[in-house]
């Protein structure tokens, strides 16, 4: 089964530590589980491929302290964490956008600026790095929270 948009249940959001993974990059606004409530769905939200058992979760983007207005700032470096064999590897990608067309009015290009660990005993960093290819086609910008935009939406990976 490939990757598919879905709200998490509560029971994998516990078992996975959705919440505290979610703080421990989030940091302005609303903590969670409190956060959930600003959602249509108050549940976490990834993209799963349950046959394999792994899972993209994003946790929003990075604080940059270097800001025009001398407050920390969102910066253009988003958090994603991918689950692959009972291991989380944290991928910060930065992201620009290309030109939009009638047909994708939302086209932007993801970039790698990091990512820990770089390989498992199993999987060498390529393979996990086509993984993670695999499972942001299918997230595209807001995973399952906004199908509609996902539809217009055109992505290409700097990596």
């Amino acid at each position: 089964m490939p990757f598919v948009n879905e709200y998490v249940s509560y029971e994998d959001a516990e078992k996975y530590d959705l919440d505290n993974l979610y703080d421990k990059y989030y940091y302005w606004g609303l903590k969670m589980p409190e956060a959930l409530t600003y959602f249509e769905v108050h549940q976490h939200a990834w993209c799963v491929d349950k046959e394999r058992g792994y899972w993209l979760f994003n946790c929003g983007y990075l604080m940059s302290e270097e800001s025009r207005s001398g407050y920390p700032e969102p910066s253009d470096k988003e958090v994603f964490i991918l689950h692959v064999n009972s291991q989380n590897i944290e991928f910060i990608l930065s992201s620009h956008g290309l030109g939009a067309t009638d047909l994708y009015p939302t086209h932007f290009s993801y970039n790698l600026v990091s990512m820990a660990p770089t390989c498992l005993p199993n999987l060498s960093r390529e393979n996990l790095i086509t993984i993670l290819k695999e499972a942001l086609n299918v997230y595209k910008c807001s995973g399952i929270r906004d199908l509609e935009k996902n539809a217009k939406s055109l992505i290409e990976f700097d990596f």
